[in-house]
């Protein structure tokens, strides 16, 4: 009985240890945290950008604010904080298919405030990307001077990312071979656009009354994968169908949760 009496006092005396020196360490991390240098970013991380040969004016980025995004447990910074831009070496989007646009390269966060008072822009000349690239453009942003500041990852560094490409099956179609649904959709009208260079949105479900649009992905063998949800409702969409070699886009199964299952169409190219 002594014995695990004593085992009992060792084990509440180490519990105890554990439990001052735990209080202890937290104390040390919330010393540290005033310390902590000021972080500064962008606004926006990445910008995406799909082009298409139809895309032939510049597309402005618009005003990009460079902003205090943490540090220094919320307190802003009681002197001006300073930063310039860089382009990365990483860039691989070629000079000729940008421009900066700023008015100033450096960006001065004045005291006590949040955002600076200069703001960032770029413009992409599509033009001068050659079809089938895809590249980046790399910003970063550089301490000049002020108040211990860093700029913290994601948002010291801008990347602005370039997809030049040819989604063909851009265009106009009409509803033909319509099976299941709420009516007969023959001769409906289908504009299809594309969200990137092999996903599309359709505008037009022709098995429904009412206009409901849907995305489809064309894969590398000319299948077809339907894919998200039914316009802005949650139900999701799922189902295949395959690009025929006329142009057709063929629909083979088309399910929409909780609602339909087993429509198929043809969507005929006008």
């Amino acid at each position: 009985m002594k014995i695990k009496t004593i085992k009992l006092i060792l084990v509440t005396l180490i519990g105890s240890f554990l439990s001052v020196s735990c209080l202890v360490d937290d104390e040390v991390d919330s010393s540290i945290l005033g310390e902590t240098p000021f972080v500064v970013g962008f606004e926006r991380a990445t910008d995406n950008y799909i082009f298409t040969p139809a895309d032939t004016q510049p597309q402005s980025s618009g005003d990009i604010h460079v902003v205090i995004v943490g540090g220094d447990q919320g307190v802003n910074p009681p002197s001006d904080v300073v930063f310039r831009y860089e382009i990365d070496s990483a860039t691989t989007l070629s000079d000729s298919a940008y421009n900066i646009t700023s008015t100033s390269e450096i960006f001065t966060i004045p005291a006590n405030g949040e955002v600076a008072n200069e703001i960032f822009s770029y413009e992409i000349i599509p033009t001068n990307i050659p079809l089938g690239e895809e590249a980046s453009l790399i910003i970063n942003l550089i301490y000049v001077s002020g108040p211990n500041s860093v700029a913290g990852l994601p948002f010291g560094q801008l990347v602005v990312n370039v997809n030049r490409c040819n989604p063909f099956l851009i265009g106009d179609y009409t509803a033909a071979n319509t099976v299941g649904g709420s009516s007969n959709g023959d001769g409906e009208a289908v504009v299809v656009t594309a969200i990137n260079c092999n996903t599309y949105q359709a505008s037009n479900l022709p098995n429904f009354n009412s206009v409901q649009f849907f995305d489809f992905i064309l894969n590398e063998d000319n299948t077809i994968t339907l894919t998200g949800t039914l316009s802005n409702f949650s139900n999701l969409v799922t189902g295949s169908g395959i690009l025929l070699p006329n142009g057709t886009i063929q629909i083979d199964d088309f399910d929409i949760e909780d609602n339909a299952q087993d429509m198929s169409f043809d969507l005929v190219p006008n």
